[in-house]
């Protein structure tokens, strides 16, 4: 199956989706409130190193659906922190990862953010290391919002001892327990700090409870202004974390199982609620060619393999119906709207996956014959094994680039993809003398005369750019069969005939043309948007005074791209590059302004 086919069928519900790479491993993981859109989002033409890495490396894409956006967002954080992706946590610089501490150890435990743990003190507790340094201050942000411990590092003592005459903003909103001016016991003070680690533990449910019990406390107390913030509290926390207050109507910890049959091939989802919320989905299915399932305990034992379940098990009757009960298990049935919705969410899960099933097993037949169609309507004498495609990216006639991508088999060879910048400048486009560049030199090339020859070479425009290539192919004496397909229609035109070929639509042949052309277009068009903003970045950066093309060079030697120096900090600016500080500052305010304001940006 492909990456192209992936993009067509992913739904527009909201859900979770992973990327993959060619060994089936998830380099990114993200959530979406339309999946559809959000994912062929990461496929259109970006000038950020972290989107082009992306493309360079994703080879399928599969999703899980939940019933809302705040579903899709516990569902993402959880795979992340359990696949840890490795484009969901490029790291920005070389320095190390930052964690969170909580110094248990003192008297009134405090929130810091530090780079290494200290030996020392064995009582800290720590999360991290967290590899997304923005991540990390937006969690102790919230932490902060939520509860009214203290974070004043070092001056918490000084503090102490100038007491009211130092002010202190959160304490002064009423955001901090401000135990150096207010009276508050220690241990008091501590509950507060053991709720902030249940809630970076992720254990949610807990502190909930936690809260509740401690609120009604307060309230059979007649402490009714700490009974209401408590109340507060609790909101907010299911608010901003999303925790589904309804799933409070099914169980703490519950699986829920559906089930979708077609032609005796049968597609199974199992949707793991843990402490109220959607904590794993899991889907597989069942083909024909393995037998037949008639009980419970053998689809069970299908679905959890050698464990036994731990949790009671949400059924609608329709599966107790298809499948025989043959064990005892705490099962129980959808009783109220919210189990039903689960439910419908789990079949609607495996409903999904049957139908990326049944389209891998369709696209494996169709690829076994796609070469041998293609060979027909295209009347080549050879079978199309190697077929290179070629684009052309201008603006004005200004970075000019083209692409040359390669398809080995019906498949993308990254590996093999060439880009040319167009040596002569034009005052006006002019595609058809590009195109006459960019194939002479792929094909006199010396260095690229040991890649595999193509059978088949397809262009991206109408008859124009066909001719052109024609011509240049009967000057070079390289007998290739070419085809191109112009945009606007989809049409495919031949050496042969004048008019468009008369081809399905949808047909494996048409599909795979349009994704050679489509992986050609995105090969040039990223390298010519690359050209671009180095471009703008270049010239705006030698306009600070003190810095000229050598003093940039180093800079995007040390750094990559711009995002990596806008994340650096001025005195490694000054280090890297021997500059004063003035220089650095102008330095990481020019390359933020370029981030926020190029015209390139898509």
């Amino acid at each position: 199956m492909s990456l192209f086919s992936d993009l067509e069928e992913i739904p527009d519900d909201p859900g979770v989706y992973l990327i993959k790479d060619k060994d089936e491993k998830v380099i990114y993981v993200g959530k979406a409130k339309n999946l559809k859109n959000r994912v062929k989002q990461h496929f259109q033409t970006t000038s950020l190193p972290k989107e082009d890495k992306l493309q360079e490396l994703a080879h399928r894409v599969n999703w899980f659906l939940v019933r809302n956006e705040s579903e899709a967002l516990i569902l993402e954080r959880k795979l992340i922190r359990q696949l840890s992706p490795k484009l969901n946590s490029m790291l920005k610089d070389d320095k190390s990862n930052l964690l969170v501490r909580i110094t248990m150890e003192d008297t009134f435990p405090q929130i810091l953010i530090v780079r290494e743990t200290d030996s020392r003190v064995s009582k800290s507790v720590y999360f991290g290391p967290f590899t997304n340094n923005t991540m990390l201050r937006q969690t102790v942000k919230l932490v902060l919002r939520l509860f009214p411990i203290c974070n004043c590092g070092k001056n918490f003592e000084r503090i102490r001892e100038k007491g009211s005459t130092i002010r202190c903003m959160r304490a002064r909103l009423g955001r901090c327990l401000a135990p150096w001016k207010n009276d508050i016991t220690s241990e008091e003070y501590r509950k507060t700090a053991k709720n902030v680690i249940s809630f970076l533990r992720g254990d949610v449910a807990q502190l909930l409870d936690n809260i509740e019990k401690e609120m009604w406390v307060a309230s059979k107390d007649s402490n009714y202004e700490k009974a209401a913030s408590l109340r507060d509290l609790t909101r907010a926390v299911r608010t901003i974390l999303n925790i589904q207050e309804d799933l409070k109507s099914v169980r703490k910890n519950v699986d829920v199982l559906a089930y979708i049959e077609e032609e005796d091939d049968i597609a199974f989802c199992k949707l793991e609620i843990r402490a109220y919320r959607i904590h794993n989905i899991m889907n597989d299915v069942f083909p024909k060619e393995d037998g037949k399932l008639k009980k419970l305990g053998e689809v069970l034992a299908f679905i959890y393999g050698q464990e036994k379940p731990k949790f009671s098990i949400l059924l609608d009757k329709n599966f107790t119906n298809r499948f025989k009960i043959n064990i005892e298990l705490p099962i129980k049935y959808p009783t109220n709207t919210v189990s039903e919705q689960l439910c419908k969410i789990a079949e609607k899960n495996a409903r999904s996956e049957m139908q990326k099933y049944k389209r891998d097993v369709q696209y494996l037949k169709e690829s076994e014959n796609v070469l041998e169609e293609m060979q027909k309507q295209f009347q080549l004498s050879d079978l199309p094994e190697i077929i290179h495609g070629y684009d052309i990216s201008t603006l004005g006639g200004e970075h000019s680039v083209g692409s040359c991508v390669v398809f080995q088999n019906g498949k993308p060879q990254k590996k093999l993809y060439r880009r040319f910048r167009i040596r002569k400048t034009y005052s006006e486009p002019n595609d058809y003398a590009m195109m006459e560049e960019v194939i002479s030199r792929r094909y006199k090339s010396e260095a690229l005369k040991n890649d595999p020859s193509p059978q088949l070479l397809i262009i991206d425009g109408g008859k124009g750019q066909l001719n052109i290539a024609i011509k240049v192919l009967k000057k070079l004496k390289i007998d290739v069969p070419i085809i191109s397909i112009a945009k606007k229609k989809e049409e495919i035109y031949t050496k042969w005939s004048d008019d468009p070929l008369s081809i399905e639509k949808d047909s494996s042949v048409q599909r795979l043309v349009q994704y050679v052309r489509d992986e050609s277009h995105r090969f040039a068009i990223n390298y010519h948007k690359t050209l671009r903003l180095k471009s703008v970045k270049d010239s705006a950066l030698e306009k600070i005074k003190g810095i000229g093309k050598a003093k940039v060079s180093m800079l995007f030697q040390e750094y990559k791209n711009l995002q990596n120096i806008s994340n650096a900090t001025k005195e490694e600016i000054m280090k890297k590059i021997g500059v004063n500080e003035e220089i650095a500052k102008q330095v990481l305010s020019m390359t933020q302004k370029i981030l926020k304001k190029s015209p390139y940006d898509d």
